[in-house]
């Protein structure tokens, strides 16, 4: 058979770049791309479209230029009259005849893009420009000056199909920057330049391939590209553009047939887009300029904006041995403000809390990508790390607004709120640079990519305040601004989409937005454990004024009610003042013991937040504990009752030589084993929802552990787990059975999941042990796995709420709860317990200790 080859459809280029390409603006983006990568040192963006809209006046010179540009008077005329030197837009016009005068005036419209590069050959326009998915930018990736080129896939050009029907290309080229010039043939051209044009409208048509599909080209022997461009009729003063570039070599693209409406409305949101293109500190050496004739004085040159008013700045180099080199700069205090004795507290004593790291407002560590992400190394056999490479981050964290009195509590300096709002409005969000080029849509406005690191979702999941005992502030998406610098030499797992909408969402990808997300936390961590100190002393220093101002506030709301209760007046007024003296007294006190217990509360809610939804699946498998209990006498009989039924008919010696998979008998068997392992679960989950569970008695600790492991026996033969429960103490106390089940069904659930993950050949072990002192009561719980991850950096963290190890291998996301260890300690402490961490050689251990008053005597 002979081989065939494909073919390609002329409707391909519509495919990659009309359709392909997912807004105009990012076609434009493209485009100025391209101009960099011509080692231009500007690039000008023009929009030609004084006639986008109607106008309702008509100056005598303006109608005549539309005549002669092709518009007919005839059209004219329908909408407008003449009147006092001008022509004014009639009230009596017809809809239609508007509607098509606009369609007419739209033509008129045009697109430029123009910079000072080298330049394109003839060569370099047929081998390169005119064919599709080039590949010369992938492979030769630095220009002449030494640029890393922001192109790769070779279809960016096809971008302007996206904007327009017809484009026209003018391009002067610098001689010594490339080869001598030569014709299809290899001889020697004459020419400095070159005319190109197309019209995109040639690629419609059924059966078309795209090899059929022509483009005109032209040499030009212009002298400079300033003079070749008067064919294209600019009516842009080039030379009176304050740049450096002389416009000497460069091109020049003109679209027409505009496939949207340039109003100024759409003009802004593409200058917008200009100013967050490039990093501020990196548009040193490449210019944009973005003007417009319907709005001729309200554009001009783009600047990036540096952001200089914030209050925590957290900057992190990524190496490509994967440490990282964090520096957090706090800019939120003003130390004039500070109490000197705050710095005298425990907790502000260490690096980087103390007082000299607050006068030098910036402190640094340096982690590596396993303690970020503690627990995924473990689960990472494709060695992601490995492929995330070299990357800069910046991020700041500015608040919108903020109450006085959290100013007084907190030492805040002042800021302009205003100011703020405005300029994160307009360069909020976290934005990703490749080479110095932005990569879109990542921290865009308005974009459902603004938020793409998820901090909107992980601040709804944590709502904490600032101060909260336990932690877990978040930042809002809305607060902050960031820049991400990753680059196509070093990040080479990063690739770009085909629609140049945003990087491909894989493996390395996804598990570099944890990454982010974790050097963020860092700058989370300090302001909140700064926020929680400066609470507390401000809450014992001021406590008598604090509890006074609050209680006479109180006693204040009170009384005015009860006098409007009141039906008529106090005939005894000594009396009322006896009351009212009494009252307000009774009502300080009061005041008194209510602060005490707000924030008591409002820990006591959020945990109850968590632990509601904890409840709701055993709230669930309580409903079906009758249809359940049937389910599981059911299952300790029926393989009995399939055998006998069986049996009558053939016989098990029949099936004596045969395969076990074709043996009906050993296949009973097996059954019957997975019966017993689901049987077990259902008494395990039944019983834990036992409302005797659930009362403060008689517990013999003995009886328990043995219990205990009787009910995880199948679990752990399964997994060849050896648990011990021989050295228990006969020792009897009054205590919640329910709070020793989730704390010791807690440690066993971490022991499983951490023997599935080692590596380790030994021997599985899980020992308790429990003792008695004259003091306390003591329970040691060990196992030999692989214990703690080494990347965690302060062990006692595992008993911080939502802090976990488990991780997804194919993302980095955390996967567990996080809340097991959290239970552990909190339900210990409920119990006025101690929980402490051991470090054994091998494996995991901790502590709980009971005072000895839950012995019962």
């Amino acid at each position: 058979m002979p081989k065939v080859s494909f073919t390609v459809s002329a409707r391909t280029a519509r495919l990659i770049g009309r359709e392909n390409v997912a807004s105009s603006k990012g076609a434009i983006i493209e485009l100025v791309k391209n101009a960099y990568d011509a080692d231009s040192i500007v690039s000008i963006v023009y929009f030609d479209n004084r006639y986008s809209v109607l106008l309702d006046e008509l100056t005598e010179e303006q109608f005549t230029e539309m005549i002669n540009r092709g518009i007919s008077e005839d059209d004219l005329a329908k909408a407008y009259s003449f009147s006092e030197d001008k022509y004014v837009i009639m009230d009596d016009v017809d809809e239609k005849d508007l509607i098509q005068l606009q369609k007419k005036l739209n033509d008129l419209s045009a697109l430029y893009i123009i910079d000072s590069g080298e330049g394109m050959t003839q060569k370099i326009i047929r081998k390169h420009w005119m064919t599709i998915g080039t590949d010369n930018k992938a492979y030769d990736v630095f220009t002449k000056s030494g640029r890393v080129k922001a192109g790769a896939k070779g279809i960016g050009r096809f971008a302007l199909d996206k904007l327009g029907t017809r484009c026209e290309m003018v391009t002067v080229f610098n001689p010594n920057n490339h080869e001598p010039d030569v014709d299809e043939e290899g001889g020697k051209t004459s020419y400095t330049g070159y005319f190109w044009k197309v019209n995109w409208d040639d690629f419609e048509g059924e059966f078309k391939t795209i090899e059929k599909v022509e483009a005109d080209l032209d040499g030009l022997m212009s002298g400079s590209l300033l003079d070749a461009l008067r064919p294209l009729k600019l009516d842009l003063d080039l030379e009176n553009i304050e740049t450096k570039a002389g416009f000497q070599y460069g091109t020049v693209l003109k679209i027409s047939g505009l496939r949207d409406n340039w109003e100024d409305f759409y003009v802004s949101q593409v200058y917008s887009d200009l100013e967050v293109l490039v990093p501020p500190k990196e548009s040193g050496g490449f210019q944009i300029f973005l003007y417009s004739s319907l709005e001729q004085d309200k554009y001009g040159e783009v600047f990036g904006s540096v952001c200089d008013d914030f209050d925590y700045k957290l900057t992190a180099h990524a190496d490509e041995n994967q440490n990282v080199k964090v520096k957090i700069t706090r800019n939120e205090y003003d130390l004039e403000l500070i109490d000197p004795d705050l710095f005298k507290q425990e907790e502000m004593g260490e690096y980087p809390y103390r007082k000299e790291d607050f006068q030098k407002g910036t402190w640094s560590k340096t982690v590596t990508f396993s303690k970020l992400l503690p627990g995924f190394k473990e689960v990472d056999q494709q060695k992601v790390f490995e492929n995330i490479g070299v990357f800069d981050f910046s991020f700041y964290f500015m608040k919108r607004t903020y109450a006085s009195s959290d100013a007084e509590r907190f030492n805040y300096k002042r800021a302009l709120t205003n100011s703020r709002k405005d300029w994160l409005d307009k360069f909020g969000g976290v934005k990703l640079f490749r080479d110095n080029f932005r990569v879109r849509p990542y921290g865009e406005i308005k974009d459902s990519s603004f938020d793409w690191l998820g901090l909107g979702a992980r601040k709804s999941s944590s709502p904490a305040g600032i101060a909260k005992e336990d932690g877990g502030w978040r930042v809002e998406p809305e607060n902050v601004s960031g820049a991400i610098k990753i680059s196509r030499l070093t990040n080479v797992n990063f690739e770009d989409k085909s629609s140049r909408e945003g990087l491909q969402e894989n493996k390395t990808f996804l598990v570099f937005k944890e990454i982010l997300t974790k050097l963020i936390q860092l700058l989370e961590e300090d302001r909140a454990y700064i926020a929680r100190a400066m609470d507390k002393y401000h809450s014992e220093k001021h406590a008598d004024r604090i509890n006074k101002e609050q209680a006479e506030k109180l006693a204040r709301s009170i009384l005015e009610r009860n006098r409007k209760r009141k039906k008529q007046e106090q005939k005894d007024s000594e009396t009322d003042d006896q009351k009212d003296e009494t009252q307000t007294d009774e009502l300080t006190v009061l005041a008194e013991l209510n602060r005490g217990k707000d924030e008591e509360i409002e820990k006591l809610k959020d945990e109850q937040k968590v632990l509601r939804g904890l409840a709701s699946s055993g709230i669930v498998l309580a409903s079906f504990s009758h249809d359940l209990s049937k389910l599981n006498n059911v299952l300790s009989s029926r393989v009995d009752k399939l055998k006998t039924l069986i049996s009558e008919k053939i016989q098990e010696s029949e099936y004596a030589n045969s395969e076990e998979r074709k043996n009906p008998f050993v296949q009973l068997e097996r059954m019957r084993k997975q019966d017993v392992k689901l049987q077990n679960w259902l008494n395990f989950s039944l019983g834990a929802a036992r409302k005797d569970k659930r009362k403060r008695k008689q517990l013999f600790l003995h009886k328990y552990f043995n219990d205990l492991r009787s009910d995880w026996t199948t679990v752990m033969e399964n997994r060849g787990i050896q648990f011990d429960t021989a050295e228990i103490a006969e020792i009897d106390m009054r205590v919640f059975e329910i709070d020793f089940d989730s704390i010791f069904n807690n440690l066993l659930v971490n022991s499983i999941d951490a023997f599935i993950q080692s590596k380790e050949s030994r021997p599985r072990e899980i020992t308790i042990r429990a003792r008695e002192t004259s003091k306390e009561i003591v329970i040691e719980y060990h196992d030999n796995g692989p214990g703690l991850s080494r990347d965690i950096e302060k062990p006692d963290q595992i008993f911080e709420p939502l802090f976990t190890t488990k991780r997804n291998p194919h993302t980095g996301e955390e996967e567990g709860t996080g809340l097991g260890m959290w239970l552990v300690k909190s339900i210990a402490a409920e119990n006025d317990a101690q929980v402490k961490l051991l470090y054994p050689e091998i494996g995991f251990g901790v502590r709980i200790t009971f005072p000895v008053k839950y012995k019962r005597k």
